[in-house]
This record gives C-alpha cells, sequence and structure tokens, in this order.
C-alpha cells in the first residue's frame, strides 16, 4: 500500500531519442512509470517494426523524427 505522501498515479519516467541500429530511422520514446507496477514492455521502431525493451509500467509511445536511412521498405526479421 502506498503512503499517502507517495504518489498512486502515473507518471513520465522516461524520454529519449533512439536511433534504429536495423534502419537508421531516429524515434521519440515516451517511457511511462508507476511506483511498483514497471515490468519489461517492448516497443517497435515505427519504420521497420524491430523490438526493443524497456522497464515501464505500459508500452512506452513512439514518435517518430527522421524516416529510416538504409534504403530498404520492409520489416526487420529478426
Amino acid at each position: 500500500m502506498a503512503s499517502p505522501l507517495e504518489p498512486a498515479f502515473g507518471y513520465q519516467r522516461d524520454q529519449f531519442d533512439q536511433t534504429c541500429d536495423y534502419c537508421g530511422a531516429v524515434f521519440e520514446v515516451t517511457v511511462p512509470g508507476q511506483k511498483g507496477h514497471e515490468e519489461r514492455e517492448e516497443y517497435h521502431c515505427p519504420e521497420c517494426r524491430k523490438e526493443f525493451h524497456c522497464r515501464a509500467s505500459n508500452s512506452p509511445s513512439v514518435t517518430l523524427k527522421s524516416p529510416r536511412t538504409d534504403g530498404r521498405s520492409g520489416n526487420y526479421h529478426g
């Protein structure tokens, strides 16, 4: 049980830019948090769908900042 001084609601745990090591796209990742509810969550590159992981209370949101640079059009198959 949370103490009355600790928030029992979600918060933004982290926010960062990431470059996909498969296709070169750059995207912003916003990671939600909630004390006691942070597990391994997956998120995907918005251009090639390569899967990444982080600790979060729910799936992180992803926003494309710069499109892929590899000249391909298919999805990651790894």
